[in-house]
């Protein structure tokens, strides 16, 4: 075999196998902020129980939206999917209020462990505030940095947040505040007083 086809075999490989790996579940984390502009839905829901899914792969639980913070379309939602339990990314809910963010699929709510699904009395106050807040800030990129590259002032549209040796968020003071756009378009952390 040729060192051409041999080198052409080992690439495809490597992209197939690189496939099935990252369908697994491996969530980079996010600041809130970060999620709530990511997301196509942002809504406080009272779980009320599951229903009869139209989709074998995924759980459906019906849901009474008790206050929207973000939707791009107007249509009620009463039902949202989650990921079956047995797939890698898979979640369980119980019947209670909590904090739904994520994206819209095909018309429909589909959630899974790298969406914001939050018990909602597990959310300390200034959370709870910042939700209505966040929406001003998507204009703004929020960048991981590591060691002294966190000390850089930047003058752009982005803020820093700290992340560890292990990829998790490190930075208490970022993760109680919000980054929104300044004088001269320039975003920086802003922390609201509760």
């Amino acid at each position: 075999m040729s060192a051409a086809v041999t080198l052409a075999l080992l690439f495809f490989w490597s992209v197939a196998l690189n496939e099935q790996v990252t369908e697994g579940c491996t969530c980079l984390p996010k600041h809130p902020q970060q999620q709530f502009c990511a997301s196509d839905i942002v809504i406080r829901a009272k779980v009320i129980g599951t229903v009869n899914s139209t989709r074998p792969q995924l759980t459906a639980y019906k849901i009474g939206t008790i206050q929207t913070y973000k939707q791009l379309d107007k249509k009620r939602i009463q039902v949202i999917y989650t990921r079956s339990t047995q797939t890698f990314c898979g979640i369980n809910l119980r019947n209670g209020e909590y904090l739904l963010s994520g994206p819209v699929e095909d018309g429909r709510v589909v959630l899974d462990l790298c969406n914001r699904v939050e018990p909602w009395n597990q959310l300390s106050r200034i959370q709870k505030m910042y939700l209505s807040r966040y929406q001003r800030g998507c204009v703004c990129e929020i960048s991981p940095c590591t060691g002294a590259s966190c000390f850089i002032e930047i003058l752009q549209k982005k803020c820093l947040i700290r992340v560890n040796n292990s990829f998790s968020l490190d930075d208490e003071e970022a993760l109680q505040s919000i980054c929104l756009p300044g004088s001269g378009g320039f975003c920086s952390w802003t922390k609201f007083l509760e």
